[in-house]
Order: structure tokens, then sequence, then C-alpha cells
């Protein structure tokens, strides 16, 4: 007998430490800025150094991690079915290499174990699913339980974050080039929401504590009286994560939070000096105060 029902993989940028005995596999990301590679799998002990050469102008390189490492990971597990997350295969191959690799664990198997599910989200969206779906494997659910958990938070896990610069996510092919650059040239720090795949502008600031009040703004509009699991992000900006925390716990009801840092792998993208939240609603829980802590 298998010692799980159902196991989690996840990648780097989910921000969870690997605890195979409770199920929950993490496939290393691979960031290379100059000569220096950091390798993202849930050690903060790399993130002050990638984030120290970013800031210096560095331009990271990401790599998506191939059907090996994926195939490695879910080996890992003593599970009798495994559930593996990514974010929008519109965005990176993780999805495609996630699938090739279960598809090649089950021709050696001679059954399907693996199921790989596309997730809306990312970033700080994507390390809130994987917390909430690591807990009902944890817990000992058949996967059926599990998936049940994957599409309620994937519907209704909402994301905001404020980005000091948009050179970063410009690179992606994400934002346009040019605008990017006349948002530099004005300073202007945008606020924008992510839910179900889609990202929209929710405000346009010009400094952090300006960002701030209109994370706070969107928390106090758009969450609704439901008690929230709220995970607060950053990208080397811990001091506007912690005010953020605190703003949001007076903002909407909490039930519980957490503040963490963001993997190279995020980074890379939002670029240095981004923060914001993920929050999912959380039916019958007593809402409590927030309390900034580490993730890991």
């Amino acid at each position: 007998m298998s010692a799980l029902r159902c196991g989690l993989v996840v990648d780097g940028s989910a921000a969870l430490v690997e605890d195979a005995e409770h199920g929950l596999a993490v496939v290393p990301l691979h960031i290379q800025i100059g000569e220096h590679e950091f390798v993202d799998a849930g050690n903060t002990g790399t993130y002050a150094a990638f984030y120290r050469e970013l800031r210096q102008g560095g331009t990271p390189t990401t790599s998506t991690p191939a059907p090996g490492e994926y195939l490695d990971a879910f080996r890992t597990l003593d599970a009798e079915h495994i559930v593996c997350l990514t974010i929008p295969a519109r965005w990176s191959g993780m999805f495609r290499s996630a699938t090739v690799a279960a598809e090649m664990l089950a021709e050696t198997e001679g059954r399907t174990r693996v199921t790989v599910v596309e997730t809306p989200t990312a970033i700080g969206g994507l390390a809130l699913v994987a917390r909430a779906v690591a807990e009902v494997c944890a817990s000992g659910a058949d996967v059926e339980t599990v998936l049940a958990r994957v599409r309620s938070a994937s519907s209704d896990v909402q994301l905001y974050g404020a980005l000091m610069t948009l050179t970063y996510v410009a690179r992606s092919g994400r934002v346009n080039a040019l605008i990017a650059g006349i948002s530099n040239s004005l300073h202007v720090r945008p606020v924008f929401r992510l839910q179900n795949g889609d990202p929209d502008r929710v405000a346009l600031t010009r400094t952090a504590s300006g960002a701030v009040d209109a994370l706070e703004r969107a928390a106090m509009e758009r969450l609704d009286s439901i008690p929230q699991w709220l995970l607060v992000y950053h990208a080397d900006a811990g001091e506007e994560a912690a005010a953020l925390a605190r703003r949001l716990s007076g903002a909407t009801r909490v039930a519980r939070t957490e503040v963490v840092e963001l993997s190279p792998i995020g980074g890379a993208y939002t670029g240095p000096g981004a923060f914001g939240f993920a929050a999912l609603p959380v039916d019958g829980a007593p809402p409590r105060d927030a309390a900034a802590s580490p993730a890991f």
C-alpha cells in the first residue's frame, strides 16, 4: 500500500520546501545571471545574492525544467496518485514538460498515476493555491478531493501586485517594450490584478507607499466579507511587504497570513522591488490578526 493517497508536485516558484513524507515534491528551476547560476528549489539562502545581481543590472536567463526533472519528482513520492501544478501553458513550457514526464511514468508503470493541471495564476497566486492543495494532500485525501480543491482554489484565488518597473516583465514579452519604456520614464508603478489568467490594471502610483495604499484599497473593495487566507509576497522589498501585511489585517477579515520572498524565477519576471498579495476565501474560518512570518 502507498503511504499517501495523493501527492503534490510543484516547481520552485511555489516557494515551498520539499516534504516527501507529507506528499510534496519540488522541481528545481535554474536561473542564470552572467556566470552565476541560481537553483530555485524552495531554499532562500541564495535570494539576497540573486537580487543584488539583478539590481546591479544583470540580465537573468531562465530555462524550463526538462521532463526528466519532473519524472524524478514524481518518483520521489510514494503516493497512489500525484497532482502536478504549473503556471499557464502560454507563459511557460512547464505544463508540456510535466505532461511528457507523466506519460513517461505511465509507460514505465503500466498505469496513469499523474494528473498535470495548468493553473490560471502565477507567483504569489500559485504559491497560495499550492499551499491549499498541499494541506489537502497531507490530510490523506483521495485524488478526487484533491482535484476538487485545485479547481476551487484556482477559481477563487485573486492576485494583486505592484511593480517598481516594467522592464523585467517587458523582457518576457507580456508587456509591450514601448509602453514599458514610457512608464519607466514617468517613474510610474503599475498596480495590477490577475484572476483566471487575465491581468488588468488597478492603479498607477509613483511611490512604494502609494502602491501600498492602492493595494489596501483593492482589498477593501474587492475581497468579500468571508475570512481570507492571505499570502503577501515581495521581490527584495521586505519593508513594503511587512507594511502591506499590517494594512491588510485592517482592510479585510483575515483567517491566516504569510509573508514570502519571491523566488528567483518570480523575481526574474517581476524585477526587484515588486510586492503584492494573493487571497483565498476561507469559509467558516474565524478572523484573527495577521502576523507576518517567513514561510520557510
